[in-house]
């Protein structure tokens, strides 16, 4: 459990692989060799981290990972469900919640369906893509897997048209993608939708162990202190992560009956609920880039535009003049011995020693995104020499933006 702990987000994604027998249906009776299976399909979901099929192309890691701020996102899989939806959408309105419902296309057998279609639009909450039959997509190719989007594509696209609106987001059956399948959806204008809190609400629902006990069985990724704590779960999760997506599915008794209490527990604790069509908050998934935030390297004037932590260590702007243009200029930089954090994106960066002897300061390498250091005024690519100061660091040379 040390792991989960850890990195809740890399439990989650594993969360996801064991929904191929729990998520929809009845409760799992997979034998110990079925969950292994699934563990080495995680396995080897995580291998591919930068490759083809890697994690650009998950169907379950969403693509904004922070900032939150205590934020939650309220989503529903695999309905609409005429007796359960309802429900759900009256204890979503006693807690002035909205939430995203993932519909299945299979679901929507008759006019009273279309009708909690429309009310559940109207009363502000989205409808989003699911698929049509809850097929694992990395079973069909591109064609087959096409249809099931499609299916419950017309089916949003009558509903919401009739208000001007369009679909928007889709959620992979299980989580379950490929680069295939990501792209046929897509083209199709979707932005995918993983989750960062697994409510487990398929579990709690097993009658394995009991009603409203989550067996290590049918889910073994939950602490034991939670196994009967359905909303402790979730609260733990949404904790861990400070907000983000949370699932749940309006096709499960035990939902209905303990959505309450979980939603209320997350409010108790200080959290608030949006959806996500909110950019500040899911930016990414909304395709919205937000700027860069600063970084070692960037050109600055004063310590206030290098407003940015590592750890506890705040950024700084190392001012110096040039012996070119003689202008001063300034780069942000962070204290170091030893070595140097580095962010996406940005230039490589390394440790050198500053002009005031015995400390160390953070310097970009050489890299095409500084253009070589002639992105960086009053800097030139030199090789230099690391900074151990008392860190044990193995000594080492780069070519690093130093002042000319």
């Amino acid at each position: 459990m040390e792991c989960f702990k850890a990195r809740p987000l890399v439990w989650l994604a594993l969360g996801s692989w064991l929904f191929l027998t729990a998520c929809s249906g009845e409760p799992p009776t997979a034998p110990d060799s079925q969950q292994e299976d699934l563990n080495d399909a995680y396995a080897e979901l995580m291998a591919t981290e930068g490759k083809a099929d890697g994690a650009t192309c998950s169907g379950v890691r969403p693509p904004d990972s922070s900032g939150f701020d205590g934020r939650i996102a309220i989503t529903f899989d695999d309905g609409p469900d005429l007796d359960r939806t309802p429900r759900i959408l009256e204890v979503l309105a006693a807690h002035h919640a909205t939430a995203t419902f993932f519909i299945n296309g299979k679901n929507v057998r008759t006019d009273a369906h279309w009708a909690l279609l429309r009310q559940m639009r109207d009363g502000g909450h989205i409808l989003g893509n699911h698929s049509q039959n809850h097929k694992n997509s990395r079973n069909l190719d591109a064609d087959a897997w096409r249809l099931e989007v499609q299916g419950t594509h017309e089916i949003l696209a009558t509903v919401l048209g009739e208000v001007d609106l369009q679909p928007t987001f889709f959620r992979f059956p299980f989580g379950s993608a490929n680069c295939t399948t990501y792209g046929v959806v897509t083209d199709l204008g979707y932005h995918v939708t993983g989750w960062h809190i697994d409510s487990a609400d398929w579990c709690f629902n097993s009658s394995t162990g009991g009603y409203g006990h989550c067996d290590e069985r049918t889910f073994r990724y939950v602490p034991d202190s939670y196994r009967d704590d359905f909303a402790g779960f979730v609260l733990y999760q949404a904790e861990a992560n400070q907000g983000g997506i949370l699932l749940f599915h309006d096709v499960k008794s035990y939902t209905v009956e303990h959505l309450d209490e979980a939603l209320t527990a997350l409010e108790d604790s200080g959290f608030t609920f949006t959806r996500l069509d909110d950019i500040e908050t899911f930016p990414l998934l909304n395709g919205v880039i937000p700027p860069r935030s600063p970084w070692v390297g960037d050109p600055c004037e004063d310590n206030s535009d290098c407003g940015f932590l590592s750890g506890d260590v705040g950024g700084f702007c190392f001012t110096y003049e040039s012996i070119e243009d003689g202008f001063v200029h300034g780069f942000c930089s962070l204290p170091c011995e030893g070595y140097c954090p580095d962010q996406d994106d940005t230039a490589p960066t390394f440790c050198v020693e500053s002009p005031t002897a015995g400390e160390g300061i953070c310097v970009s390498k050489a890299y095409p995104t500084n253009e070589s250091c002639a992105a960086i005024p009053g800097t030139a690519a030199q090789e230099v020499d690391r900074f151990l100061g008392s860190s044990g660091a193995a000594a080492g040379t780069a070519l690093v933006c130093v002042p000319r």
